[in-house]
């Protein structure tokens, strides 16, 4: 059985537009508090680690990464730390055998450094994409004792646990669609969808318009179309419900 639990490791402040390209006028530049967050799965074959949120540099010196004109404000406390929340659950960073990145931004593998031991499971071409690219800093990721298993399309991680590709944000980003036991499917989308309005409006800032709209999709085949099954990457609202399931998600 996979239990999965869901932590939060973060959060962003930042305009809406960001997320919801449909918003006019004033709308466009009002600030969201947009949670950042990992997930841990508990399978028989291992631990699984999807996301590892914002480097711990953060809690001190929030605008660390990219400085204080960026337009984005990261807000992290140092319980936030993907450490501190799976420690919380009685689980050391060398006891986690596999971590999936959706992509390798700086909320998503900010924390990559903290499992040496793990094999990290990010699709080839999203990896040749990130490397030395500004915006994908390295200093969180491209680092020499990292072991990283460049993966092409559809791969299977453990038993009931898939990645999938859903391009659009950038080349090479996919999901991970885990099939619980208890609970039935479900899909984390990463950055292929920021909120579950995306899914709805099949609609999504993102530098491949069109691979965007068909990973929405796709994500939305996936889940049976029942959004209730879908977590995206940055959606307060739905955050407010998923977080209050203390013994996870079977």
């Amino acid at each position: 059985m996979i239990e999965l639990v869901l932590f939060r490791t973060g959060a962003v402040e930042i305009a809406r537009s960001a997320f919801q390209p449909w918003l006019e006028g004033s709308a466009r530049d009002e600030r969201v508090v947009a949670p950042v967050w990992s997930a841990l799965l508990r399978t028989p074959e291992g631990n699984v680690v999807f996301d590892t949120g914002l480097h711990p540099v953060h809690v001190d010196r929030p605008d660390a990464t990219f400085g204080p004109q960026s337009g984005l404000k990261v807000m992290m406390g140092r319980d936030d730390t993907i450490v501190s929340r799976l420690a919380a659950v009685g689980v050391k960073p060398d006891e986690v055998a596999i971590v999936v990145n959706s992509h390798l931004h700086f909320d998503h593998a900010g924390n990559n450094g903290a499992f040496p031991n793990a094999t990290f499971v990010v699709q080839a071409e999203h990896l040749a994409f990130a490397k030395g690219k500004p915006n994908f800093p390295g200093v969180y990721w491209d680092i020499a004792e990292l072991r990283y298993l460049p993966v092409s399309g559809r791969t299977r991680v453990a038993s009931g646990v898939e990645v999938v590709p859903t391009p659009g944000h950038a080349p090479g980003h996919q999901s991970l669609v885990v099939d619980l036991a208890e609970t039935g499917r479900v899909v984390l989308t990463g950055d292929a969808a920021f909120t579950r309005e995306n899914i709805e409006r099949g609609e999504i800032p993102a530098m491949d318009q069109v691979a965007a709209k068909d990973s929405l999709a796709l994500i939305r085949s996936l889940a049976g179309g029942d959004l209730t099954r879908v977590f995206t990457s940055h959606d307060a609202e739905a955050w407010a419900t998923w977080h209050h399931a203390p013994d996870g998600y079977r």
